[in-house]
């Protein structure tokens, strides 16, 4: 495994994706830098396929890659990646904020309802009580594997040749005259024509070995499991209070949630990017789910972890050719989002990288050189 046309470091979702999407177009080599695939970032997720989103280009990659999610094809015969559950998002400060966001769904053909808040505990009895100003039922969204995802997309694009290698560690870009050559691993250069970078919060470390500064940032979240609890039924949909920053879902026979906390994390080298769950994190949680989440009384959270969550300033990932180096492409910063966008995000680079414009999406809005200076709405 000394040459490849198209290199692409990493194996979590982004680059499991990729690589799925061009196989059978380039000679396609994968290295992640762990002993499995997927067990960085796309392990610590939620799993939740949420379209309601703020950004309309976070809308547009996810409702794309929701008509894959939901029926994924052969690759994924053994091992469904979805789970439908319904969905509940709230709000309860600002009841205006994703009326248009809404609106956009449902002229997309999105199933999306609104609902009354005082009485949205008849459809999420975790919700009872809860003071909310908005709410709105997404009767078709559901939970996400991230595991069978990335075991899908790796088993269809090794079925068309494409190679993967992992416990191959990159440590740095490969370039001469303008150009990538390729890659150094622990175990020695690696030479393509063209180096993909889906390695997450590591991306930005590998390009500034080159000398090229892209403002990636990792942020760090808790996720937490509770003790068993009556109200945690698989069919229970999952619910969100957006702009308060809590989620819960039912996770086995607990709750899995989050208090959408975030915090500046650099990963240290080499894989290993989920951390113990913090006091302040837990309290944080507690609090929130006190207020918000009444129904579900003094909830113990027994274990859970701290996951990175890679973004650009203006929350849009960075997908497509480098603006300074020849060769290096961008399958990074796809934040919160990357189990629900994943089939599209990939789709969008091999499209570019196949010199395809794409008539879904505007390029411009996720390329890597694009001007960061406003954060997107």
């Amino acid at each position: 495994m000394t040459r490849a046309e198209v290199l692409v470091v990493g194996a979590g979702l982004a680059g499991a994706s990729a690589a799925w999407w061009l196989a059978g177009e380039a000679d396609v080599l994968v290295l992640e830098q762990g002993d499995q695939p997927g067990a960085e970032a796309s392990a610590q997720n939620a799993g939740m396929l949420r379209r309601l989103a703020h950004d309309p280009v976070e809308r547009t990659l996810v409702d794309r890659s929701a008509r894959h999610i939901v029926d994924p094809g052969e690759d994924w015969a053994e091992a469904p990646p979805f789970r439908r559950t319904g969905a509940v998002l709230a709000l309860a400060d600002r009841p205006e904020a994703l009326d248009g966001a809404a609106a956009d769904l449902a002229a997309r053909g999105v199933r999306i309802e609104a609902a009354d808040p005082a009485a949205i505990g008849h459809l999420a009895p975790a919700l009872d009580g809860a003071p909310l100003r908005r709410a709105w039922v997404l009767p078709d969204e559901g939970v996400v594997d991230a595991h069978a995802l990335v075991t899908g997309f790796l088993r269809g694009a090794r079925r068309r040749g494409a190679r993967v290698a992992c416990a191959r560690r990159v440590t740095g870009i490969r370039a001469r005259s303008g150009r990538v050559l390729g890659v150094e691993t622990e175990a020695g250069p690696v030479s393509a024509d063209v180096v993909l970078l889906a390695a997450g919060a590591w991306s930005r470390r590998l390009a500034a070995g080159r000398g090229l500064e892209r403002p990636l940032q990792p942020l760090a979240r808790h996720l937490l499991i509770s003790d068993p609890h009556p109200m945690a039924r698989p069919e229970h949909p999952w619910c969100w209070v957006d702009d308060a920053g809590i989620y819960a879902r039912p996770e086995g026979l607990g709750w899995l949630c989050s208090p959408c906390d975030e915090a500046p994390l650099e990963p240290a080298p080499g894989p290993g990017s989920a951390g113990p769950v913090q006091a302040l994190g837990r309290a944080l949680a507690a609090d929130k789910l006190e207020r918000f989440f009444p129904a579900l009384g003094p909830l113990r959270l027994a274990r859970g972890w701290v996951g990175l969550r890679t973004f650009a300033p203006d929350r849009r990932p960075l997908i497509g050719p480098d603006p300074e180096l020849d060769g290096l492409w961008w399958l990074s910063g796809l934040g919160g989002f990357g189990v629900s966008c994943c089939f599209a995000a990939g789709e969008l680079c091999a499209q570019l990288l196949g010199g395809r414009e794409p008539d879904w999406i505007d390029p411009a809005a996720v390329a890597p050189g694009r001007d960061f200076s406003e954060r997107s709405a």
